[in-house]
């Protein structure tokens, strides 16, 4: 739970940015006639009222999930917390399994199985995808962090 927190924490600063950007790109779209404000008191107004701006936000929520899944298979959180999410092999996860596992947690709620079911230790999304959460050693976090970053002496 605490690595959910964490990066709860994460994506409402992914979606502030990525509203900042759609307010500065409506604001001066309306400059230029691409948006109509004429009915709304300002460019949130608009935002807030748009469809397509409330899918784009589920969708950046959604990317976010399945790239730091695919790419490492640990999150902010998760990595804070020592978690990391691979297949029941122990392969990490292919960029498709990713992005429907994301589809499959729906924002948390599919955690509410290991409630239930303590016992299979699997949520929603895991049991669809037949993937796993693990806790690692110290060492094993430090090494996934690490694996991207070269030797400076073989430089």
């Amino acid at each position: 739970m605490a690595a959910m927190v964490y990066d709860w924490l994460a994506v409402i600063a992914l979606s502030m940015l990525v509203t900042i950007i759609n307010l500065i790109i409506v604001s001066y779209g309306a400059d230029f006639g691409l948006f109509d404000l004429t009915s709304y008191d300002d460019p949130s107004a608009y935002l807030n009222d748009q469809t397509w701006f409330q899918v784009e936000l589920v969708l950046w929520v959604w990317l976010f999930y399945a790239w730091f899944w695919h790419d490492g298979g640990q999150t902010i959180g998760m990595r804070a917390w020592r978690l990391k999410l691979q297949r029941l092999d122990g392969q990490p996860l292919e960029l498709t399994r990713s992005f429907k596992r994301a589809a499959y947690s729906l924002f948390g709620l599919g955690n509410l199985m290991l409630l239930v079911n303590p016992k299979k230790k699997l949520s929603v999304q895991d049991a669809l995808t037949k993937t796993e959460m693990i806790v690692l050693t110290k060492e094993q976090n430090k090494q996934i962090y690490l694996r991207g970053i070269e030797d400076p002496e073989e430089r």
